[in-house]
């Protein structure tokens, strides 16, 4: 049986091997290979996994609107002509938040957009992927950015000069505030800077000399990865706001980092043959798969199974958790506003699973079969 994550998180960041001798050995061991991925929502059975009626009539009105927005951003057009034609954000948005009403449908795309790239930039292959100042230096202007949009004295207009992945972030964060009520804009605050801070830790991650311990990269990627905004965005979506005690109830939490792994791990499996570029460009700190072939010495299948066994471990604690939430005896609107929430957070699971199918950002359609099976190929290199 595989051991709960929590149980082999560790304050060592790095393994003992020289750095030349396990990048080489694991570039050797997964180059050209197959896998067969089972279907990753059959491991999330109980969890919905819907779109909204008519979802291509919708998802074609906003991507009208999106095509119109793209052309006002500065933002690289060859990025923008990529990001439209492989990633299908409308989709993923409608999987995320498929009872929003349609007029929030774009601004939550805007930020998924902005989401993918922001990242692109600083992760392997973008312009800052070698430049920690540089990187640095975007942070800052991003943080700023956070708290001009969502701090109490909000100013929406970006300063001279921004570069234009921060430039396009003000207007989206003053759409967002909009509709936000106080309790869960501080919170979206607190947590889009935990996004950015996040990016900047795991880039020094990847540009170390060894490659970090699995349950260490794991660690750091789960506290900071960019999808805890998005649960607060079912707020938003949905128009209610949970208090800050419920929020930070124990159960509440508990599912939402749950929640979290989950979705790391079920990305790492779905987005493996995309991060095998990371691989032959000597920086497989990306994904787990590496890390864990390189600590335990496993096969490349005995990686990917060792995921999929942690996806349902985590799955099976995260309805067990369901029981102690903190529901009311009398108000049925306040029950009703956590039942929301939790399909939020388990929503951002199923729904990242769904449009990782749907899109073509990881892998071709072709690739997947009619069990919802996707042979992944890693002598693919986009």
């Amino acid at each position: 049986m595989t051991v709960a994550i929590d149980g082999l998180w560790t304050s060592d960041p790095i393994t003992t091997l020289k750095p030349e001798d396990e990048r080489e050995k694991l570039i050797k061991r997964v180059s050209g290979q197959k896998i067969l991925v089972p279907d990753i929502l059959s491991l999330m059975p109980a969890w919905p996994s819907d779109l909204p009626p008519n979802p291509e009539e919708l998802i074609e009105e906003v991507n009208v609107q999106i095509d119109e927005w793209l052309l006002t951003i500065n933002i690289d057009k060859r990025k923008k002509a990529k990001h439209r034609a492989l990633g299908n954000y409308t989709l993923l948005t409608t999987a995320y938040y498929p009872h929003c009403k349609k007029d929030k449908m774009l601004v939550l795309t805007q930020f998924l957009y902005w989401i993918f790239f922001w990242d692109d930039e600083i992760d392997t292959g973008g312009e800052l992927t070698e430049d920690e100042d540089g990187t640095l230096r975007c942070c800052e202007e991003t943080n700023q950015c956070i708290d001009d949009c969502l701090g109490p004295n909000p100013n929406y207009t970006p300063p001279v000069g921004s570069r234009g992945s921060v430039e396009m972030l003000y207007p989206i964060l003053r759409d967002l505030r909009a509709g936000l009520g106080p309790v869960s804009t501080e919170r979206l605050r607190l947590e889009t800077h935990d996004y950015v801070n996040g990016v900047a830790r795991q880039q020094r991650v990847r540009q170390g000399d060894y490659l970090p311990n699995p349950w260490y990269h794991f660690q750091i990627r789960v506290a900071d990865v960019g999808v805890i905004p998005s649960i607060t965005q079912n707020e938003y979506a949905m128009e209610f706001e949970l208090p800050d005690d419920v929020r930070s109830h124990e159960a509440v939490e508990f599912i939402v980092q749950e929640c979290t792994k989950i979705t790391v791990l079920l990305n790492d499996v779905l987005s493996l043959q995309k991060e095998f570029v990371s691989i032959l460009t000597y920086h497989p700190h990306k994904i787990l798969f590496p890390l864990f072939m390189n600590m335990y010495n496993l096969s490349l299948h005995g990686a990917v199974d060792k995921t999929l066994d942690l996806i349902r471990e985590h799955y099976a604690l995260c309805v067990a958790a369901e029981e102690r939430l903190p529901w009311s005896k009398t108000d049925e609107k306040f029950n009703e506003n956590i039942r929301e929430y939790i399909r939020g957070c388990q929503r951002l699971a199923t729904g990242t699973a769904y449009w990782s199918y749907h899109s073509e950002r990881y892998f071709k359609k072709s690739q997947v079969n009619e069990k919802r099976e996707v042979l992944l190929d890693l002598s693919y290199v986009d």
